[in-house]
Formats: C-alpha cells, structure tokens, sequence
C-alpha cells in the first residue's frame, strides 16, 4: 500500500515516536510511506535514518492535497488528539481532492470531542485498551459491537531493550552519589507545570521519616519546585538532572533506579515515561486519575507489575514497601518486563494497524470487533476494580471529584 502519515509536528512526545516506530515497521513490512507534518523536529532525523521520506508542509488546505496528489496515497494515517487542532486542515485538504481517500485515526487521548472529523475519518485506533473504554464513557457511548464497528485498538509499540552492563550503572549511582545501602526511586518527565503533581514528593517525604536510606531522582522537574528542593534541608535525599533526549543516556537513567515513581495530575493514555523502565525490569509506583487518562492502572497491574497508591499516605506505604523488600523489587521488576513487552509487543501492535488499514481501503469493517468488545469489558471491570484504590482513604479522596467531573461532562454532552 502507498500510506501517508499525518502527523502535526516531528517532536519528541510519545506520539511522535509511537508514529515514526509504525512507519519503520510498515516500511520494512513493504509499504511505501510519506510522512507529512505541519512542524518540523527531531523526530525527523529518526525517519530520514530509515529512509522513510518526509515533508514538511504549511498548514493550509491547498498545500496538503497538492501533497497528497503528488504522492497519491490509497490511505492516510493520521495522529491526532480528539479534539479540535491545527491538523484538522486535513479534512479541508481532503474536500479538495476529486476521490476521498480513506484515513485511519490514531486518536491520542481518548477523547471524541470533535465532531467535524467524523466527515473524513473512517477509522479510529485507540493507543490503549483502557483510552478505548475511557473514550465511549466520556461521549456516552455504549462499549458494545457498534463501537467497535468502526473502531479497534493498537497499543503503542515499544522494542525489547535490555540493561546497560551493571558496571555502567553502579558507575553511575557512584557518580550521583547514591550509597550501597540506599534506594533509589526516580520521577521521569518534561518540565510541564500542567502536568506536575506534589503527590510524589509528599509521598516521598512522608516516607523518608520512617526510611532515611532512600534518595528521589527527578528529571525534570518544573524549574520552581527544582529550585524549592535544592533549598530545602533535605536538599541531600534528592537528585535533580535537567531533561534529555538522549535514549542511551535515558536507557542508562532508568536502569540505574530501584523503582520508578509516576505521577502525573492528568495521567496517561498510554505512557512511554512508564513501559520504558517496565522495559528494563524496573517496577512501577503510580496513581489513579479516575476524572482523566488511566492507562497508567493498564500497565502498572496493582500488586504484580508494581503499585497504584492515589494519596500522600498510601504511596508513602507503597515507597516503604518496596525499599524495605529487594526481592518483592525484583519479582515486580520481572512481572513488569514481561507484561509490557507483552501489551506493546511491536509486530502484534503493526499486525493491527496494517490490518485496519487494509479494512479502511476494502472500505470494511473491523475484523477484530468481536476480540475487542471481549478485550474491552475485561478493560472496563479491572479500571473498576482499580481506579478508586485499595483503601476507604483513597475512596473517599478520589470518587467525589470523579463524579462532579461526569455530572460535568453529562451536561456538556446536551449542550
């Protein structure tokens, strides 16, 4: 198949690089990919590697189906967020074409809040089985064969990657100055005050007082709250390291920790920040966000892969827990590895693209509707199992938001 991919811009998110891992695959599986975006970025470096070609276009109707009849694509593979965006010219684009080419959505966050995509978009591809059951929730809509008619899941790739030698990471630990005794968990994110939440560092705090042998590692944090810690008396427990892009440098990081900290106050719709240490055998403390994104719960399975604790108190308790227990460290850490690799295995995630693309071209539906809709509900019961916590606290801390937020939504949904 000749397949363009559409993307809004070549940056380093987990959308881009998600976006660049499916065209290497469908490339090497035989396709014939262009990649369009609306802003160049390093991620462009990556596609021109594997020599997928690139253009970079302006985001205006008449250059993009110029582009699109030079190239002459029988489907168009688009990213996009799932409400309105600068990549929606794409549908002006398509208007002006004399054939409607079939496009095939990965829809990012979950979310169907933009009805005008619903005229050119034939598939939609949710990147986590938990971000497909959140996304008929949030519109109302019911989790049956209907919605799966037109709609399926493919879970972001992700390629086995193991450990760096120990050596290079006791090196490292050495150099940060973590002892032999000591524990380290580590916070991995962009320095995006929307995102940042003071959930881990109380957490951490809180258990410091009982266990003074563990150290927090942040990458990075929002410049303020670097600068608070770094003034703080207990400056010595925390080590702070600007943001990189480098993945060697990332693969080293990560490998190097004890546990991985996770919090996020709008959680994740998949999360590279988690599956990359699973990758490497590091388990995972997170926490829930029933009003926003959970597929954090998909990949930290509570109690196998690592611990969801929602509450200053209860990931406290979870800190504790694994810094006192190195085998229960290492057993999640293997439970975490095989999960992910698992759900984000590379050829599983391409063998369901490259099929629903084929489907938009056949003009069909989805041939995997009926394992979805199973794979859907067993999603649904385990996030409500989950997603309120495992203790009344943590009950009465996350239902009462989670509830004003639908209420929110029901309302909006009349408007």
């Amino acid at each position: 198949m000749k397949i363009a991919v559409f993307l809004n811009s070549l940056s380093l998110g987990g959308t881009e690089k998600a976006a660049c891992r499916w065209a290497r695959g469908l490339k090497e599986r035989g396709h014939q990919i262009e990649v369009l975006a609306l802003a160049d970025g390093p991620r462009r470096v990556e596609l021109e590697r594997c020599e997928v070609p690139v253009k970079i276009i302006l985001a205006n109707a008449d250059p993009i189906a110029a582009t699109l009849r030079e190239f002459g694509p029988e489907v168009i593979h688009a990213h996009v967020p799932g409400h309105p965006h600068a990549g929606d010219v794409l549908g002006e684009a398509l208007r002006l074409l004399p054939e409607k080419i079939p496009v095939v959505q990965t829809n990012i966050f979950g979310r169907l809040e933009n009805p005008a995509e619903d005229a050119w978009t034939d598939f939609r591809l949710f990147i986590s089985w938990t971000s497909g059951v959140q996304a008929a929730r949030r519109s109302f809509r019911k989790l049956d064969a209907a919605f799966f008619r037109r709609a399926s899941v493919a879970v972001y790739p992700l390629d086995p990657v193991d450990p760096p030698p120990g050596s290079e990471i006791a090196a490292l630990r050495k150099q940060w100055g973590v002892a032999g005794d000591e524990v380290l968990f580590g916070r991995f994110s962009r320095p995006e005050p929307n995102k940042w939440t003071d959930l881990a560092l109380d957490a951490f705090r809180r258990a410091l007082r009982r266990n003074p042998k563990i150290k927090l590692l942040l990458r990075e944090p929002p410049p303020l709250v670097a600068a608070q810690l770094r003034a703080a008396p207990d400056a010595g427990r925390f080590i702070i390291l600007p943001v990189t892009s480098d993945p060697e440098e990332l693969r080293l990081n990560f490998a190097a920790l004890d546990v991985v900290l996770h919090t996020s106050s709008i959680g994740e719709s998949f999360g590279y920040g988690i599956a990359e240490p699973m990758n490497l055998g590091r388990p995972v403390i997170t926490h829930s966000v029933p009003w926003q994104d959970q597929a954090q719960l998909e990949l930290v399975r509570h109690g196998e892969c690592g611990l969801v604790a929602s509450t200053p108190l209860a990931m406290a308790a979870a800190i504790l827990r694994l810094a006192g227990n190195a085998a229960l460290r290492r057993e999640m850490g293997r439970a975490a590895q095989k999960h992910i690799r698992s759900l984000s295995d590379p050829d599983t995630s391409l063998n369901r693209l490259e099929t629903i693309l084929h489907a938009a071209v056949k003009k069909g539906d989805n041939p995997f509707a009926a394992a979805d809709l199973a794979r859907a509900w067993e999603t649904a019961a385990y996030l409500d199992a989950h997603q309120f916590g495992h203790s009344v606290l943590e009950q009465f801390a996350l239902r009462p938001f989670h509830y004003r937020v639908r209420f929110h939504q029901f309302r909006k949904s009349f408007l």
